[in-house]
Order: C-alpha cells, then sequence, then structure tokens
C-alpha cells in the first residue's frame, strides 16, 4: 500500500505551533496470490465443475453418462486438427483456481487419468499434458503410452495413464516456458492429430520411484513373451532369410548339399584380403522378433564345423540397432560341434535391446577359415 503524508496545523498561536501527520491511501498495491496447499486432488471426476474447453470447429467436447470408469459421467472427446486449426484443447485448476506450489511434492506425485476408445483399438494418445503457472508459463509433456499407459494397447476397455510430474521437463530451456512451480494454475490437455475418446477420473495421486518400479513391473508382465523352441535356420530359405551371400569378393556364403543331401550353410571367408567377412539372418519375414521372457531360460544353439583356423563371434541386434555379442569358441578344431550358448551370456536387457523387436543375429568372421553350419535354433535350458 502507498500511503501519503499531509500536514496539519492543528494549532498556531504566538508562542508555539504543533504539527500533526495523517496517513491517507490512495491506491492498493497488487499482491501476487500465495500458494496454497491442496485441497482437492480432483481435476475431473464425474462433474464438469470449472473444466474449460477449447476446441472450436475442429471437434467435440461433452460430459457424458454414456459411459464412466468411476460414478456417473465422463469426459465425450472426438477432433481432427486439421491445418485450420491452431491450439484445441482442454483443461482445468488443481485447486479450484488457487496457485500451488508444486515443487514441494514435484518427486512424489503423479498425474493420473482413465481413458478408453469411443470404438475399435489405438497404439497410442495424440496428447501433450502442459503444466501452466498464473503468468502463462508452462512446461509441456507428450503422453507416450509405452511410458504412461497401464496396458499394450488402448480398447474400448478403461486403461489407466500415469504420468509423473517429475517426467515434465522443469528447467529445460526448449520444453519448458519459463514455469512458476511455485505458483501453478492448470493442468491443460493440448489435442493433436486426430482422435475419439472417453476420459474419466483426471487427478493427482500419490506416486514415487518404488511405485513406478512396480507399475513398470506390471506392465512388462503384460507383453507377450517369445516362442521358447524357434528355428533360426530354416532349411531351403536361407537366401530369403539372410543377406551377404552376394559379397563374392569377400566370403563365399551360400547353402549346399553334402554326400547325404543334408541341406548346410557354407561360409567361406578364408581369403586372407577379407578383413570384415559379416552376414546376417532373421527368421520372421524380416518382421520383429520376440525374445521376451527367453534371457534366463533359453540358448542360442549351433551344429558347426569350423577349420583349425576360423574363429568368429555372433552379434544379437534390435531394428533400434542396439546389439550383444558373444565369441564363439572353438574347442575342437576340423570337426563338428554342437555349441550352446545361453542368452543370458548377451545380456540383451543390461545393454538395452528391445527384446521383443529383435531384428537379426548376425555372424562375423575374425581369424580366416571356412566354416559350415547344420543348425542354428533357440532352445529351451
Amino acid at each position: 500500500m502507498i500511503k501519503l503524508f499531509f500536514v496539519i496545523a492543528s494549532a498556531v498561536s504566538f508562542i508555539s505551533c504543533s504539527i500533526k501527520f495523517e496517513e491517507i491511501s490512495l491506491y492498493d498495491e497488487y499482491k501476487k496470490p500465495l500458494p496454497s496447499s491442496i485441497r482437492q486432488m480432483n481435476i475431473f471426476s464425474d462433474s464438469e465443475g470449472t473444466l474449460w474447453n477449447s476446441l472450436s470447429n475442429c471437434g467435440k467436447f461433452k460430459i457424458t453418462q454414456e459411459t464412466s470408469y468411476k460414478g456417473s459421467s465422463s469426459i465425450k472427446l472426438s477432433w481432427n486438427k486439421s491445418k485450420d486449426c491452431e491450439w484445441i484443447g482442454f483443461g482445468n485448476s488443481f485447486n479450484n483456481w488457487q496457485p500451488i506450489n508444486l515443487n514441494k511434492i514435484l518427486n512424489r506425485k503423479a498425474i493420473s487419468f482413465f481413458v478408453r476408445t469411443q470404438k475399435d483399438k489405438v497404439a497410442g494418445l495424440p496428447f501433450v499434458l502442459a503444466l501452466e503457472d498464473f503468468s502463462g508459463g508452462g512446461s509441456y509433456l507428450f503422453v507416450d503410452c509405452k511410458k504412461y499407459l497401464k496396458g499394450l494397447n488402448i480398447d474400448t476397455n478403461w486403461k489407466q495413464v500415469i504420468v509423473p510430474l517429475w517426467d515434465f521437463p522443469i528447467g529445460n530451456e526448449v520444453e519448458n516456458d519459463d514455469l512458476d512451480l511455485f505458483s501453478i494454475k492448470q493442468l491443460k490437455f493440448q489435442l493433436e492429430g486426430a482422435g475419439s475418446f472417453f476420459i474419466d477420473e483426471i487427478e493427482l495421486i500419490d506416486f514415487d520411484k518404488s511405485k513406478l518400479k512396480s507399475f513398470q513391473r506390471d506392465v512388462e508382465l503384460l507383453k507377450p513373451t517369445g516362442e521358447k523352441n524357434q528355428i533360426v535356420y530354416r532349411k531351403g530359405q536361407f537366401e530369403h532369410d539372410s543377406w551377404g551371400h552376394s559379397l563374392k569378393l569377400c566370403q563365399d556364403l551360400s547353402e549346399f548339399k553334402d554326400s547325404s543331401d543334408k541341406i548346410m550353410i557354407s561360409w567361406d571367408f578364408s581369403n586372407p584380403e577379407c578383413n570384415n567377412p559379416t552376414w546376417g539372418i532373421n527368421w520372421n519375414d524380416w518382421y520383429p522378433i520376440n525374445f521376451r521372457g527367453l534371457e534366463k531360460n533359453s540358448a542360442l544353439y549351433l551344429k558347426v564345423f569350423i577349420d583349425k583356423n576360423a574363429s568368429f563371434k555372433i552379434k544379437i541386434e534390435d531394428f533400434k540397432g542396439h546389439y550383444s555379442e558373444a565369441l564363439i569358441p572353438n574347442q575342437q578344431a576340423n570337426s563338428w560341434q554342437e555349441i550352446q550358448i545361453p542368452l543370458s551370456t548377451f545380456k540383451l536387457s543390461s545393454n538395452q535391446l528391445e527384446i521383443d523387436r529383435i531384428k537379426q543375429i548376425k555372424f562375423q568372421g575374425l581369424e580366416n577359415g571356412r566354416i559350415i553350419i547344420e543348425d542354428i535354433k533357440l532352445n529351451s535350458i
């Protein structure tokens, strides 16, 4: 408050005088509202309240009683964001439009909501969540269903989405627009692309790193495991399943029949000028191969004939280029060997391979020579 002092002569005489000062207010100074404790955790639950939306002509938004995860109503939402649509979305306050301090709870809270499609099945949500403060600053995070969905896809059954507050890029100059964590105003859902969903029970929940690990384990258990026994080398389909057999200058890679009509692979890289003989094989028509659940109880089995000089290693590679490798021992030169390498030797998970999206097994020659391969399999152990 700004105050002026006016001088008032209260008494004047020939002998003495006294002066009195009186305070008068001209105007009130604006004070930024202080953060308050969160009295309610719900952003949407069973009634519209102060929920707002801005979809213009790009979509439809309403509170419906057609279906709900809890209570009697939910948000029914459909949109198609064409080039003529600018910002579209909806939002609400965390705390009846009173500022709250998220800094105190950043590492122990998460945004939770339940979602389902109006029909069909989809793999993702075209949502961007935004934390906004009272000055218009914000922090933005794409809702990646691979990280935040308690499920494998979104269909007509209700699924929970949990987004930890600590995942928001607070302090990132590109993704964070000067957000004031001490004075958060609201949560906004920014809509991209197109979609049609029901949404219910948007709220802040207790969530920490230990609960995140439990959440991730639950999701992992929902994912399908790979087949325990798989034929890697499919006889008669080698040219379709593999690459590297046309590199004649460096190696000679081909199928052949032996004297007893057994079909095998001949890999000849005996040329001393061949310094990086390599080939790869995929036994699922070059679609991803699932190794999930196989690391602890499966092994790669090979039946090979290795000449006395040859040596090689094997790499398991996913579609992102991550790989793990193992050296193949040559214990019985110039004779047939049965080699079994536990998948745990490759340490696929610790090397960050996407174990349900394995691309190929690669063979890389080290010491020059010739190798004959009769079988390549995945076996249970």
